[in-house]
C-alpha cells in the first residue's frame, strides 16, 4: 500500500474507534451457499425453456382475437391427427378386384332388357312406354300430339302408338306397332311408307308414315327404316 494511502486509512480509522463499526452480517460461507442458490436456479430455468420447446412441437398454435386494439393472444391446441387414407376396394386374395365390384360394373354395361309384349287385357294403343323408346330414337316428335285410334279391344300383348306430326312443313301421321311372338303384321295402306322388323322379343315392329296430303312425300318418310332399326332391339 503506498505511503499517503496508508497514512488516510489511519486517519479515518483514528477517526471512527473500532467499537461503533457493527459486526458484518455475513460471513463467507453465506456468500458460497447464495451463489449456489443462484447457480442452481438459473439451471432450473435454462431445462424448463427446454422442456417448454420440446412440448411446442407436438402441439398448434390457435390465434384467437383480441381485444378492441386489434392484438391477438396464442393459445396451445392439440394438432390435427393425421387423416386415414381412403379404403381400398374389396379385392380378392390373388389381388383382383372383388366380385361385387365386378358384377356392379357388368350390370352397368350390361344393355336394358327389351321391352316386350305388353301385360294389360286389350293393347294399350298410346303405349307411354313404347312412347318413350321413340323419342330417343326421334327426339323431333316430343310433344307431338296423339292422333286417334281405334277402340276395338286388340291382344294385351300388342304395344302401338300414333302421332300428328309435321316434318320440313308437311303434316302427317306416324304410327308404330308392336306384335308379340306369333302374330305376323298385316298388308300396308296405299301412299304409306312402311318398315317391319324382327325386336329382340320375338315380337315384330312395323313403322309407317303417311301424309294428310294425297301424293305428298310422309313426314320423316326417310326416317322410318333407320326408326325400326333402333327400336327392334329394344322391344
Amino acid at each position: 500500500m503506498p505511503m499517503d494511502e496508508k497514512r488516510l486509512t489511519e486517519a479515518f480509522r483514528a477517526a471512527v474507534p473500532d467499537e461503533s463499526v457493527p459486526p458484518a452480517s455475513f460471513d463467507h460461507a453465506d456468500v458460497v451457499r447464495t451463489s449456489r442458490r443462484v447457480t442452481a436456479r438459473r439451471r432450473a430455468a435454462l431445462a424448463g425453456g427446454g422442456l417448454a420447446v420440446l412440448a411446442v412441437v407436438g402441439i398448434g398454435v390457435a390465434v384467437l382475437p383480441g381485444s378492441a386494439g386489434g392484438g391477438g393472444s396464442s393459445v396451445a391446441a392439440p394438432a390435427a391427427a393425421p387423416q386415414a387414407p381412403p379404403a381400398a376396394a374389396p379385392q380378392s386374395a390373388d389381388g383382383a378386384p372383388g366380385v361385387a365390384a365386378e358384377d356392379a360394373r357388368e350390370a352397368a354395361a350390361a344393355p336394358a332388357p327389351p321391352l316386350g309384349p305388353g301385360t294389360g287385357e286389350c293393347a294399350d294403343r298410346q303405349d307411354p312406354a313404347l312412347r318413350a323408346i321413340v323419342e330417343q330414337a326421334l327426339p323431333e316428335v316430343a310433344g307431338a300430339p296423339e292422333a286417334a285410334v281405334t277402340l276395338e279391344c286388340r291382344p294385351g300383348g300388342e304395344r302401338g302408338l300414333a302421332l300428328h306430326v309435321v316434318d320440313a312443313g308437311v303434316a302427317g301421321l306416324l304410327t308404330v306397332d308392336y306384335l308379340p311372338p306369333g302374330t305376323a303384321p298385316g298388308s300396308p295402306d296405299p301412299d304409306t311408307e312402311r318398315t317391319t322388323a324382327p325386336t329382340a322379343s320375338g315380337g315384330t315392329v312395323t313403322v309407317t308414315a303417311r301424309s294428310d296430303e294425297p301424293g305428298a312425300l310422309p313426314p320423316y318418310g326417310q326416317r322410318v327404316e333407320e326408326l325400326a332399326g333402333f327400336l327392334a332391339p329394344r322391344l
